[in-house]
């Protein structure tokens, strides 16, 4: 691991702005075009766009006039043009200066190739500002001029664009993709999700700040992947750009810019009760805080993230300690009315100091378990802890603990309470925890049940007793012993217990093949979530992760796709789950290669890998085995082969479930290395091991695996007679029946259907096996067309490398021929392919009429199905 080290000065690779660029190039270099305004806030990178755009044009269309305005500059006339117009002025009343300067300046260049590039036009003094629109207005040159907006600028500058002299563009800070373009280019690596996400936040893509930030040493890199652990580094020079924009403040402005610092979102009343209307009034003029509308709440928030960060870090402890307690005080004042309101009095009192009720240190560490807020959680539940929270806290924390991965510091935890539990409720929430974290983190499974067994024995209240009960249902899930699951008696007394049976019976019928009633319940526990999101929070993943794999298993790859985006999107956001980031993100990539997105099914699962290689569970091995699977169709058979061996053979039987998927990539990471026998050996096994544990669905991707690999005979028979609810399993069926008969066109339209689902690579493969059977049979014209679709279909598919892909040759098509397709497929007319290509609209159709016949489809419909999404 190594932090990034740069010297200050290097210069970073312009990236991020193509179409910006483009037009501001494009403008100029139009005659009589007049030029551009670039408008945007400070640290967005106007200056260096402007730059670049100068550099792009031709070196000798135009002489460039380089101007740079400046506060100091700006109450003398002529100030920014001084260094370029002639010392010898002519004297008072003798001539008009505008006219004099704009004189001297077309003096400096040809006809039509002047151009003037202001930075700072804002700060021009009245005179430079009144040239530079007298410029602009009669034509004497070109005008690329910057601005910052928020910024009062004289009437003539504000005049280029309202006149309609000058193009104004406005540049915002770059988006969290253009940021992380930026990054990678710098970097020479890949950016983590959430440490992205992370970024943008902090610095709403400045690039100035981002600039400092990451030469201040923040990211490390591990196996190419650059990421941001721990707190911001505070660099002298970060912190003096961010001191001139928010400039000098007095006593009351300060206090307003550090109590909203410590307290956003702050609601205006509490800022009002602690400073002043006029200091809020002034620092919102400032731009220092924003004054929004939630609900029937206005609240203040800081402008910018990166005022609060300098704020802070500049506060001493004691400043802090008293702004803290001056927060929690009035914020109690008000009577705790909103959820949220407990949980930011109890952090505010514990960073203060002042922390000494354990219920409510207790209850906010309950709300920060229930956003997924695993650190603040922790430090809340130890908080309560020590305050003598007792079991009730030991048990919070445990559990929070244990999903953040620190088993043996759970275990330490919960065994300083052990033997203290009064009640029944006590011994259910004592038990619960120890026993799930000794089952799923320190993979003790026998100790597991005899705690359960023990709990259960000694418990007489009902609720708790059907919770133990629930328990013991859960782990028969996810070991797979699915007839245990079911058969546990429990009485569904609360919304909690209920719907954890709901998902144990859901989840059921989604692994033993019932797609359909199981999708349903699924969706119907997730839609009641808030009845038991609060007291089993870590249930939702579990839920939507049936859901989505029901979906997989259906051939429904639309809604897993769908669900995906609600599951990972909100555990990247956060990045305080490092658990929820790896395991959701691989769910994610299992569905990118199943569509063909392979190499960034690799990409979701290589950001898991440093989390999975700290633990030993099965989400690890889901991670691995995800991982693994898309290296090895990917030929990475050294990569695919060091995450399998990663997997502990022992930690599969407790959630084999969960880790089904490692089982599956040992037979790609076999495949990978050549050794086509022992694939298809390892997809038997996997397919025996499936149905000894009633997992159908894995049973249905494992046989048909063997199809893929050539094998189909050996699984014919087994495939025509599985039952798995949905549109794949019969046409898995249908594809062994048409492999083992070699019937080239039946095996066409199982690679048509594996399109209408979406999975395309094994779309391609299966045309690739309706080629070589065509071959076979002695029909060439068919097999050309059907291996140009498989080509086709092969290429959408990121690099991927199969054996059934593996004796593909390009169709016969010139590479002008492959570009007129894609832009047939992207919706261009022949007309408007002609005049992009400069050619004539009857060669273009002779083109499209070889490709037609080549890659066996009718039609621009047909073809853009083929060839896939295609940007114009």
């Amino acid at each position: 691991m190594c932090s990034y080290d740069l010297p200050v000065r290097t210069s970073w690779p312009f990236t991020g702005r193509a179409a910006v660029l483009d037009e501001i190039c494009s403008v100029l270099g139009a005659y009589p075009g007049r030029g551009v305004v670039l408008a945007g806030p400070a640290g967005v990178g106007k200056s260096r766009l402007a730059a670049e755009a100068l550099r792009r044009l031709e070196p000798d269309a135009f002489t460039v006039v380089r101007v740079g305005a400046t506060q100091a500059g700006a109450s003398i006339p002529f100030g920014a043009f001084g260094n370029v117009l002639p010392t010898d002025r002519p004297a008072a009343g003798a001539a008009d200066p505008i006219h004099w300067a704009a004189g001297a300046l077309s003096d400096l260049a040809e006809p039509g190739r002047l151009l003037i590039s202001v930075d700072d036009a804002h700060l021009l003094d009245p005179a430079s500002a009144t040239l530079l629109h007298h410029l602009a207005r009669h034509g004497h040159g070109r005008v690329l001029a910057t601005v910052r907006t928020g910024e009062r600028a004289p009437g003539p500058v504000v005049a280029l664009w309202r006149e309609s002299l000058l193009r104004r563009l406005r540049l915002d800070p770059l988006s969290v993709d253009g940021m992380r373009e930026v990054l990678e280019a710098v970097l020479g690596g890949r950016l983590e999700d959430s440490t992205a996400l992370r970024l943008f936040r902090v610095t709403r893509g400045n690039l100035l700040f981002l600039r400092e930030m990451v030469l201040g040493g923040l990211l490390t890199e591990t196996g190419g992947v650059w990421r941001w652990r721990g707190e911001l580094p505070m660099t002298t020079r970060l912190r003096e750009l961010v001191d001139a924009r928010i400039g000098t403040l007095d006593g009351p402005e300060r206090d307003v810019l550090e109590y909203v610092a410590f307290g956003e979102p702050l609601d205006l009343g509490t800022l009002n009760s602690l400073t002043s209307q006029a200091a809020i009034e002034r620092a919102a003029q400032r731009q220092l805080i924003e004054v929004v509308q939630r609900d029937r709440r206005r609240e203040a928030r800081l402008a910018h993230p990166m005022y609060g960060e300098v704020a802070r870090d500049r506060v001493g402890l004691l400043r802090t300690s008293g702004l803290l307690t001056d927060l929690a005080k009035a914020l109690e004042k008000t009577g705790l009315r909103r959820r949220e309101d407990l949980l930011r009095s109890a952090v505010w009192r514990l960073d203060s100091g002042t922390a000494s009720d354990p219920p409510r240190l207790l209850g906010a560490a309950w709300l920060a378990w229930s956003a997924h807020d695993l650190g603040l959680a922790i430090r809340l539940g130890r908080a309560a802890l020590d305050a003598g929270g007792g079991i009730a806290a030991a048990g919070l924390l445990g559990t929070v603990l244990h999903f953040a991965d620190r088993h043996e510091e759970a275990e330490t935890v919960l065994l300083q309470v052990a033997g203290t539990a009064v009640t029944d409720t006590e011994r259910a929430a004592y038990a619960w925890t120890r026993s799930l974290n000794l089952s799923w983190g320190l993979h003790r499974s026998a100790d597991a049940d005899r705690l359960v067994d023990e709990a259960i024995a000694a418990i007489t209240d009902q609720v708790p007793l059907q919770e133990m009960q629930a328990l013991r249902a859960v782990y028969h899930f996810y070991a797979g012993r699915f007839p245990a699951a079911l058969e546990q008696p429990v009485e569904e007394l609360t919304p909690a217990i209920e719907a954890t049976m709901a998902f144990v019976r859901a989840g059921v019928d989604c692994y033993a093949g019932r797609n359909g009633p199981g999708i349903a319940a699924m969706s119907t526990v997730f839609a009641g979530r808030a009845n038991w999101h609060d007291e089993i929070p870590n249930l939702v993943q579990s839920v939507l992760h049936a859901r989505i794999q029901s979906a997989i298993f259906a051939g429904e790859l639309a809604a897993a796709a769908e669900y995906t985006e609600v599951i990972h999107r909100p555990a990247t956001e956060s990045g305080t789950w490092e658990r929820a980031v790896a395991v959701t993100g691989v769910i994610h990539g299992q569905v990118c290669r199943l569509r063909g997105e392979v190499r960034e099914a690799l990409r979701l699962g290589q950001a898991g890998l440093d989390w999975a290689d700290q633990v030993q569970t099965g989400f690890s091995a889901l991670v691995l085995g995800e991982y693994a699977h898309a290296a090895a169709l990917l030929g990475k058979a050294d990569a695919a082969s060091a995450a399998l061996a990663r997997v502990e053979c022992d930690i599969l039987p407790a959630t084999i479930v969960l880790a089904f998927p490692a089982v599956l990539a040992r037979t790609w990471e076999r495949a990978a290395q050549g050794d086509l026998p022992g694939a298809v050996r390892a997809a038997l096994d996997a397919a025996a091991e499936a149905d000894a544990l009633e997992l159908r669905g894995f049973r249905l991707f494992a046989l048909h695996d063997v199809v893929r690999l050539g094998s189909a005979r050996l699984v014919a028979a087994d495939l025509r007679e599985l039952e798995v609810d949905g549109e794949l399993a019969p046409l898995c069926a249908r594809h062994a029946e048409a492999a083992v008969a070699a019937d080239g066109a039946a095996l066409a339209e199982v690679s048509a259907g594996f399109q209408e689902l979406g999975m395309i690579l094994y779309a391609a493969e299966a045309a690739a096996q309706a080629a070589r059977a065509y071959e076979a049979a002695g029909r060439v014209k068919e097999a050309h067309v059907l291996g140009g679709q498989a080509w086709v279909l092969a290429r959408r598919c990121q690099g991927a490398r199969t054996p059934a892909l593996a004796w593909l040759a390009a169709p016969e098509l010139t590479a002008r021929q492959l570009e007129i397709a894609q832009l047939a497929a992207a919706g261009l007319s022949n007309k408007e392919i002609a005049d992009r290509s400069a050619i004539s609209v009857r060669t273009v159709a002779n083109h499209l009429g070889a490709v037609y016949e080549r890659l066996g489809v009718h039609d621009r419909a047909e073809l853009s199905a083929l060839l896939g999404p295609v940007t114009r």
